[in-house]
């Protein structure tokens, strides 16, 4: 018997338990070209707006976090985007959501724990070939809650609820690793955007 606990990841919270599943069985990512660009937008972003928030408001970056449950036999580890006093994370999405992703809430609720912070910032910023073309058009006057152009910021506060549910299904997904049995996934339109869609669906794109 190991005392070595599972390894779960915040940005994993609430997300496809198949897509898990395939990443702790150690399955090889195999990234479709397209979600490679906007990857790299995406990192773009992250780095100029970070660069930002660091310089300007003296927060943290990449703040690495660990919650860690010996009686459940996992532990939840994360790197806040932003933290201070409480923690910003930023998405930089080809269309910009009206409402948060309930994923992205769970992400942050995780930090949220984490910190003991009441609340914390949802980012949400249209990717772009040019990021600086983006964050020029960002009014920081009244941070946290951040407007512009191709840019949404969301208030968010802890929900205990949420974080019970996103437990509840990492647990879930542990009980499948241990009986080597995939869960069930989603199969929805983030499918195409999943490192191991190969697996789900095999090279002739055929659900399997």
């Amino acid at each position: 018997m190991t005392d070595e606990l599972l390894e779960f990841y915040a940005s994993e919270a609430l997300t496809c338990p198949r897509r898990i599943y395939f990443r702790l069985k150690g399955y090889p990512e195999k990234w479709p070209e397209f979600v490679r660009v906007k990857l790299n937008q995406g990192v773009m972003t992250h780095n100029i707006l970070g660069e930002i928030l660091n310089r300007r408001f003296g927060f943290e970056l990449e703040k690495h976090m660990v919650l860690r449950s010996s009686r459940l036999g996992f532990e939840i580890h994360g790197r806040i985007d932003a933290y201070r006093d409480f923690p910003i994370e930023i998405k930089g999405k080809t269309s910009l959501p009206r409402l948060p992703y309930e994923y992205h809430l769970a992400q942050l609720n995780i930090y949220l724990r984490w910190a003991e912070s009441e609340y914390g910032y949802l980012y949400y910023v249209k990717l772009d070939e040019n990021p600086h073309k983006v964050l020029k058009w960002i009014d920081f006057s009244s941070f946290p809650i951040v407007k512009g152009k191709n840019f949404k910021a969301f208030e968010i506060p802890y929900d205990e609820k949420l974080f019970k549910e996103t437990v509840k299904q990492f647990y879930m997904v542990k009980k499948h690793y241990e009986k080597d049995k995939p869960p069930e996934g989603w199969h929805n339109y983030l499918c195409k955007f999943c490192p191991y869609y190969y697996i789900c669906y095999g090279d002739n794109g055929h659900r399997l």
